[in-house]
C-alpha cells in the first residue's frame, strides 16, 4: 500500500470520504471524454479519408466499424482485467494503448494501416469508460453516486456535439492527421494524472479467464453489430447480413448458456435476478435505442436535407450539450437526496415529449427552433440519462461492481447501435412509402403539376429554349419536389417511432427503486 493510500479516510464499508475522490472522478472524467470525442471526430473526417487513400465507402467504413467490433470484443473482459490486475494499473496499460494507437493513425500510410490502428485505439478506449466507472462506484458511497456517475457521464453528451464541430475545423482548415495527434498529449496528461492519483484495488489472481465465454463473446458481439450496422445499407434480406444476425444471436444464446454454468464467469447474467438492477437496466436499454436512434437523426436531416456542413450541424448540437452538462449534476443532486422516482419520470416523459415535438420539423423549421427543441430535449436527457444506471449499480453488492459495469456497457453499445439501426430502416421504409403515396397523388392535372407547367413554359420563352423541355424539366421538378417532401415526411415519422419506443420506459420507470447495498450484499432501501 502507498503513503497516499494508507492516508486515505474511508467508511465502515470501504468507501472513500475525503475530497481525493472527486480527483479520481476528474482523471476517470478526462479518459471517457478523450475516448468519446475520437469516435465522433472520425465520423465527420470520413469523406477526407476517403479522398487522401482513394478508397470507396465500403473500404472507409471499416476505419469506424473496426472500432467498434474492438470495442465489443473488449468491453466483456473488463471485469476479469478489473478485478485480477487492479483497475489502476489496467486503465494506465489501456490509456498507453490509446495513446500510441493515436499516434500510429496519425502516421498512417495506408488504408490497411489505419483500420489495423484504428482496431488497435478501439482495444484501448473500449476499456477506458467501464473501467473507470468501475474505479468511481468503488470510491463513492451509494449515497454520493448519483453526483458522481452524472458527471462522469457529462463527455457522453459533450463528444457527439463537440466531436462534428472540432473534427470539422481540423479536417476543413488544418490537417486530418491531427484528429489523431490531439489525443497524445492529452492522453500523456491523463496517464501521468492517473498514476499519481488513482490507487492500486485488491485484486485476485487465482480467477480463471473464461475462455468460451471470450470466444462467444467476441464472435457473437461481432456478428450482431456486423449485421446490424450493414442491415440499413445492405438490406435485412440481405445473405451477409441475415448470416451474421443469425450467427451472433446463436453464439450469443450459447453464451448465456456457458456464463449461467460456469463458476467464474465472464459476464456475471446471475445479477439479473437483482430485481432492482433488471428494471433499471431495461430503462437504460430503452432510453438508449429511443435516444441514440434521435440523436442520429437530426444530423442526418440538416447535413442532407439542409445542406449544412459538419461544423454547422455541431453549432446547432452544441446548446443541447451544454444544456445536458449544466442538469445532470442537478439530477444527480437530486437523485442522492429523494431517489430515482421522482428525477426519473420527469425526466423521461420531458424526453419523450420533446422528441414527439421533432414530428413536425421541416425544411422552414428555422434554427432557433431546432435550438429551442433541442434544449428542451437536452433537459430531459440531463434528468433521465443517469438515474437509472445509478439505482442499477446501487442494487449491485460492491464486489460485484467490475462485473456490473461490464455487462452495462455491454448491454449499451449493442443497444445504442440497434438503435440506429432501427431508426435507419425506419426511416428508409417510411421513405420508400411516402414517396409512393405522393407520387399516386401527383398526375398531369394536379393543380401543383400544372403550376410547375406554366414557371416552366415561360421560362422556357424567356430565354429561348425548345418548348419540348418543358415537359421533361417539369417531370425533374416534380419528381424532385416529391423526393424531398416524402424523405421530410419520413423523418417526422421516425421521430414519432422514437418518441414511442421511449414510451415504456416511463411505466419501467415507477417501479425502479433505489438500494444501498454494503460490502455483505444485503440491499439497504434509501428514504425517498
Amino acid at each position: 500500500m502507498s503513503a497516499v493510500e494508507s492516508t486515505r479516510i474511508r467508511d465502515a464499508e470501504g468507501y472513500a470520504l475525503d475530497a481525493h475522490r472527486w480527483n479520481v472522478l476528474w482523471v476517470v472524467s478526462l479518459g471517457a471524454l478523450m475516448s468519446i470525442l475520437d469516435s465522433t471526430v472520425v465520423n465527420i473526417a470520413l469523406p477526407k479519408l476517403m479522398n487522401v487513400f482513394s478508397a470507396d465507402v465500403h473500404r472507409a467504413q471499416w476505419i469506424l466499424t473496426g472500432y467498434l467490433l474492438a470495442l465489443a470484443i473488449v468491453i466483456p473482459l473488463t471485469g476479469y482485467l478489473d478485478e485480477t490486475f487492479g483497475g489502476k494499473r489496467v486503465y494506465i496499460l489501456t490509456l498507453a494503448l490509446f495513446t500510441g494507437a493515436s499516434a500510429l493513425c496519425g502516421l498512417s500510410w495506408s488504408l490497411e494501416a489505419l483500420i489495423l490502428f484504428r482496431i488497435l485505439q478501439g482495444l484501448g478506449g473500449g476499456l477506458l469508460m467501464p473501467l473507470g466507472m468501475s474505479m468511481v462506484l468503488r470510491e463513492f458511497p451509494p449515497s454520493e453516486r448519483g453526483t458522481a456517475l452524472s458527471l462522469i457521464g457529462i463527455p457522453l453528451m459533450l463528444g457527439p456535439a463537440l466531436g462534428p464541430t472540432f473534427g470539422g475545423f481540423l479536417v476543413e482548415y488544418v490537417d486530418w492527421r491531427l484528429i489523431f495527434y490531439i489525443n497524445v498529449p492529452i492522453g500523456i496528461v491523463t496517464m501521468i494524472l492517473a498514476w499519481r492519483i488513482l490507487h492500486d484495488a485488491p485484486t485476485d489472481r487465482d480467477q480463471s479467464l473464461d475462455v468460451p465465454g471470450i470466444l462467444l463473446a467476441a464472435i457473437g458481439n461481432a456478428s450482431l453489430l456486423l449485421g446490424i450496422d450493414n442491415g440499413p445499407t445492405d438490406g435485412w434480406g440481405s445473405t451477409w447480413v441475415v448470416a451474421e444476425l443469425v450467427i451472433g444471436v446463436l453464439c450469443l444464446a450459447a453464451f448465456v448458456v456457458v456464463e449461467l454454468r460456469a463458476q467464474q464467469p465472464l459476464l456475471e447474467l446471475r445479477l439479473f435476478r437483482i430485481v432492482n438492477f433488471s428494471t433499471a437496466i431495461f430503462v437504460t436499454l430503452i432510453v438508449q435505442i429511443g435516444l441514440f436512434g434521435a440523436t442520429f437523426l437530426l444530423p442526418v436531416f440538416l447535413q442532407n436535407l439542409r445542406g449544412l456542413g459538419a461544423m454547422q450541424t455541431g453549432m446547432l448540437l452544441i446548446p443541447q450539450a451544454i444544456t445536458v452538462a449544466l442538469v445532470m449534476p442537478i439530477s444527480g443532486r437530486i437523485f442522492d437526496r429523494f431517489g430515482p422516482t421522482v428525477i426519473l419520470v420527469p425526466g423521461l416523459a420531458l424526453l419523450t415529449f420533446a422528441t414527439y415535438l421533432f414530428t413536425n420539423l421541416n425544411l422552414n423549421t428555422s434554427d432557433r427552433t431546432i435550438i429551442e427543441l433541442l434544449i428542451l430535449r437536452g433537459i430531459g436527457m440531463g434528468l433521465s440519462m443517469m438515474p437509472a444506471q445509478t439505482a442499477a449499480m446501487n442494487a449491485i453488492p460492491r464486489a460485484q461492481i467490475p462485473r456490473a459495469t461490464a455487462l452495462t456497457n455491454t448491454l449499451q453499445r449493442i443497444a445504442g447501435s440497434f438503435g440506429t439501426a432501427i431508426m435507419a430502416t425506419v426511416l428508409t421504409s417510411r421513405q420508400n412509402l411516402q414517396f409512393a403515396t405522393l407520387s399516386q397523388t401527383m398526375t398531369p392535372f394536379s393543380p401543383g403539376v400544372q403550376l410547375a407547367m406554366a414557371h416552366v413554359r415561360q421560362m422556357m420563352a424567356l430565354y429561348h429554349l425548345p418548348a419540348a423541355m418543358s415537359q421533361q424539366l417539369t417531370t425533374l421538378m416534380v419528381y424532385q419536389s416529391v423526393q424531398i417532401t416524402a424523405t421530410v415526411r419520413a423523418f417526422d415519422d421516425t421521430f414519432y417511432v422514437s418518441a414511442l419506443i421511449c414510451l415504456p420506459a416511463i411505466l419501467a420507470a415507477l417501479l425502479v427503486r433505489n438500494t444501498r447495498t454494503g460490502l455483505s450484499g444485503r440491499p439497504m432501501m434509501m428514504a425517498e
